[in-house]
């Protein structure tokens, strides 16, 4: 697999090491863009309309905390973006999560687990620090208090992701979603991502999973 990565950290180190996780992930094939600022991260983006990631580092000059993830997302409202920071407290992690980022890994993080991080954002998927995803994300069970909790997430859900998610619960990819609706397969993968986030689950299986659930009641 092959795709145009946007890597933005103000260290060249990490921005190497970065190269070796894409090239792990992807293949030695992948067009990789470097950049150490948000500036210079925003006009990337817009020059080079085929990215299909972004990792940043909410650190680095310019980004203002999450302000800068959000001016991102505003810019490209359909590119994941995945936060790479040395910061892993729970709040930061649920902040970045909040304003629109599709993972988050800690620079601690292995290659390996970088590598499993980054595969999963491009196949679709919510990623998050396994002892996150184990307390946030997880399938719970099937009480009347969490079916509730379900019920008022998905209320959250605009039109278009409602649509979208009745889709992926029938088992349609995001190409034939794409089709069916008529819009752009990166569209449909935003709205997967979006759903992901407002469920608090980190797969299509798990939301699949979650609403047969409400289904079932």
């Amino acid at each position: 697999m092959e795709a145009t990565v946007l890597i933005a950290d103000d260290h060249p180190l990490f921005r190497e090491a970065m190269r070796l996780v894409v090239s792990s992930a992807l293949g030695e094939g992948s067009e990789i863009v470097e950049c150490e600022s948000l500036d210079a991260a925003l006009d990337a983006v817009r020059r080079n309309p085929n990215i299909e990631l972004a990792m940043i580092d909410i650190n680095m000059p310019g980004m203002d905390g999450l302000a800068g993830l959000a001016r991102l997302r505003q810019q490209a409202p359909t590119l994941p973006v995945i936060v790479v920071s040395a910061d892993e407290r729970h709040s930061t992690v649920e902040a970045a999560m909040s304003v629109g980022a599709s993972g988050f890994i800690p620079k601690s993080f292995s290659r390996d687990s970088m590598t499993e991080a980054v595969n999963a954002v491009l196949g679709g998927d919510i990623y998050l620090p396994p002892s996150l995803a184990d307390r946030d994300t997880g399938v719970p069970g099937s009480s009347p208090e969490q079916l509730q909790d379900l019920a008022s997430r998905l209320a959250l859900l605009t039109k278009q992701e409602r649509c979208v998610l009745d889709y992926i619960v029938g088992g349609k990819s995001n190409k034939v979603v794409a089709i069916e609706l008529n819009i752009a397969e990166s569209t449909v993968k935003a709205h997967v991502s979006a759903i992901l986030r407002k469920l608090k689950v980190s797969s299509r299986t798990q939301a699949v999973i979650k609403v047969g659930a409400l289904l079932r009641m």
